[in-house]
């Protein structure tokens, strides 16, 4: 199969997943004119059309529904020679350095490399903690997930996950200085705020807030999510923590406020576009990609 047809199919998977041009161009890390003119170029090459238009979005017509089946299939063959083939190629040896913020690093990343040593044995991975910024111009890394989406025009980006978020307590610390019901009533109560220092993702997601969530309302602050957990399950104060992380504890009380709602969490999968063409670093992005979209209802974490 020509590479170019084979980028369109995947596209056109994307498209008919999203619903829309500009959301399989987010999900593919492309520009959405790329995404439109590949799609057109299929739908050349098919002689009809794959998708009707409207203002509502795209939807697929009754020719594209029947192809999608076969096109899902044909993504999954590709995806299994490739990763069948680099398991047994001898070429598949080397190292590549990812980094992770500590909340992934700790909590999600332990079985996924677990997974990938399994099917790549001869590939090391050096892993950076990390909750500054990592510049991959300066090479500081090979692949991030990161929690901003980058905006330089020399990286390869994807959407790779969203995690859910909500406000957490230990259940005896709210028994103690009760449960605030609303985040204007947990400030004017003097509750204790736990939330983050300097990290950019934290205050690009609370200026949307305005003055009811801003760093100068908490009283211990930190960009490392382990140090945030651990300050509430030590009956600290109020923290922000991962829905799936939160279960784990059941000393940790969700709580509701009608005032604020908090949007889940987005992880984004990078690399620089120098080394994407590096078949090691390509087979982990292909891998972590995958664990991601198949185990959101079953990742492991560790105690």
């Amino acid at each position: 199969m020509h590479s170019m047809e084979w980028d369109s199919i995947r596209i056109f998977l994307a498209v008919a997943e999203e619903g829309s041009m500009s959301a399989a161009a987010l999900k593919l890390g492309m520009s959405q004119p790329t995404v439109s003119r590949h799609v057109l170029a299929l739908e050349e090459k098919v002689g009809f059309n794959l998708f009707d238009r409207s203002t509502q979005g795209l939807g697929l017509t009754t020719a594209g529904k029947e192809l999608l089946g076969t096109a899902k299939e044909a993504e999954k063959g590709v995806d299994g020679f490739i990763y069948k083939a680099s398991a047994h190629s001898g070429k598949q040896v080397g190292h590549v350095r990812l980094a992770a913020s500590d909340a992934i690093s700790y909590y999600w990343l332990p079985s996924l490399l677990n997974a990938f040593r399994r099917q790549f044995p001869a590939i090391e991975i050096e892993i950076l903690v990390a909750n500054k910024e990592v510049n991959l111009n300066k090479r500081e890394a090979d692949l991030l997930i990161s929690k901003v989406r980058p905006e330089q025009s020399d990286l390869v980006v994807s959407l790779l996950h969203s995690e859910p978020i909500g406000f957490y307590a230990h259940r005896e610390y709210l028994k103690e200085f009760g449960y605030p019901t609303s985040v204007v009533e947990m400030h004017n109560n003097h509750h204790q705020v736990i939330g983050y220092d300097q990290q950019r993702v934290y205050i690009e997601t609370a200026r949307q807030f305005g003055d009811r969530l801003n760093r100068s309302q908490f009283k211990f602050r930190t960009d490392s999510f382990k140090m945030q957990l651990e300050l509430a399950r030590a009956k600290a104060g109020i923290a922000v923590v991962f829905h799936s992380v939160a279960e784990r504890y059941p000393e940790l009380q969700p709580i509701h406020f009608t005032d604020i709602e908090l949007p889940d969490a987005q992880w984004w999968l990078v690399c620089h576009h120098d080394v994407h063409i590096n078949p090691r670093i390509r087979h982990l992005m292909a891998f972590i990609s995958e664990w991601f979209r198949s185990s959101q209802d079953k990742v492991l974490l560790i105690s």
